[in-house]
């Protein structure tokens, strides 16, 4: 626990209190840093990650809308819409030198949040409008011949070169004698991927159709279908069509029958990874998953859980790497959260809520702070890393925040 004025705060207070240290405001282009319209939320309220994150902030926003700063989370997505328009995605973040990626596609989910709370259809009738151009992105410039979409960069050959000689060089090592620009340019599509660095891809992310990314993108092409009805711009039946096209693809491409989960397929070798993943959850989290596969939701749980949430890959990696066993990352927890729900295991759903509200309880108690991911086994901080456990609010505060009211709404609903 820290004191404040005498008085021994708790994690919620602490967050409320942390919370409005973390907005910044930027009108103007300043350095590296690409200058916003409104004020924008960072991950943390000092030192590190000092830029809006496009992924983040939609788990971010979770935690806003909690604490009554509602304009605050508009204001974030107003600002990613802002980015789209300005570059035809949003970017890993609004950083001149993250500005050649983008991260997995959220916005549309976010702006969805944002309607519900406010009942702005203004706002959503111009966030549609934006966020057609970023889907038309990734249909362009993230595309496979399969239909299915893919990770990738715009770097040129000599920034992936330097990426891979002083970035995964250090982070965690060479894997093989290829060339610098050419393992380079899919570490920075894993890097895109938001899991920098994770071994579901082997070092060759290029190659796969991932699990997240193809469910998000689901997400977008049935919410397009109810906004174009919803705005009287057509019948919406078109992306009906794309998604039920998406929802057979991933059906029949990223299934495993072995292993009885989803996970991500590599069209090039076209076979499945075999790496069992927290993406996994994401298709159910999409709504993608048939009745026949709803069982194996619960078998999927089991491989994953750990003493305080759920584990980042079931398999232990080779190396050390930050989004794998034994970590803990907040999104990670939400999205199984999500599904589990959706399918109706209420138990298991309710057990990664009661275990994460626990594990960032223990260590709050402890340092008085929060942090990026935590260990699986220990339930400490002490995390498989690649740069350190750094302090943070973000996604942590937001899932953290939105676990406790779901447990405060289902104890009342009993």
């Amino acid at each position: 626990m820290i004191s404040r004025k005498g008085k021994i705060m708790n994690i919620n207070e602490y967050i409320q209190c942390k919370m409005p240290g973390t907005i910044r405001e930027h009108r103007q282009d300043e350095g590296t840093l690409i200058g916003l319209p409104f004020p924008y939320t960072v991950p943390c309220a000092e030192t590190h990650f000092n830029e809006l994150y496009y992924w983040d902030t939609f788990f971010t926003n979770k935690g806003l809308f909690l604490l009554g700063m509602v304009e605050q989370a508009k204001n974030n997505v107003c600002d990613i819409l802002f980015l789209i328009e300005k570059l035809g995605y949003m970017p890993n973040g609004n950083r001149t030198y993250l500005a050649q990626r983008s991260q997995p596609p959220y916005a549309a989910l976010m702006a969805e949040d944002v309607y519900r709370h406010t009942n702005d259809s203004e706002f959503l009738r111009y966030a549609y409008d934006v966020l057609q151009k970023e889907y038309a992105f990734w249909m362009t410039h993230r595309v496979t011949a399969n239909g299915l979409n893919r990770y990738g960069c715009e770097n040129d050959a000599e920034s992936c070169a330097l990426f891979y000689n002083d970035c995964v060089a250090v982070r965690v090592g060479k894997l093989d004698g290829r060339a610098p620009q050419e393992a380079g340019k899919h570490y920075l599509a894993e890097a895109e991927s938001g899991w920098d660095f994770t071994p579901r891809f082997h070092g060759y992310c290029m190659d796969y159709n991932p699990v997240d990314l193809n469910s998000n993108l689901y997400i977008y092409e049935k919410l397009f279908a109810k906004y174009e009805a919803m705005f009287a711009l057509g019948d919406g039946k078109q992306w009906e069509k794309r998604a039920q096209k998406r929802l057979e693809l991933v059906n029949t491409l990223l299934w495993d029958e072995a292993c009885g989960c989803y996970k991500d397929y590599n069209y090039k070798t076209d076979a499945v990874s075999d790496v069992v993943s927290a993406a996994g959850f994401q298709p159910y989290f999409a709504g993608i998953a048939g009745n026949g596969r709803s069982a194996a939701l619960k078998n999927l749980f089991n491989m994953l859980k750990s003493s305080g949430g759920i584990f980042t890959t079931a398999a232990v990696p080779e190396k050390i790497y930050q989004w794998a066993y034994p970590n803990l990352w907040a999104p990670c927890q939400y999205i199984a959260y999500k599904a589990l729900l959706r399918y109706d295991f209420k138990d298991e759903s309710k057990w990664i809520a009661e275990k994460y509200i626990r594990l960032l309880e223990g260590n709050f108690a402890r340092y008085g702070k929060l942090f990026e991911k935590y260990n699986g086994i220990t339930c400490g901080i002490d995390a498989a890393s690649e740069y350190g456990t750094p302090e943070m609010l973000g996604w942590t505060a937001g899932v953290f925040l939105y676990f406790i009211n779901e447990s405060k709404y289902n104890a009342v609903s009993k």
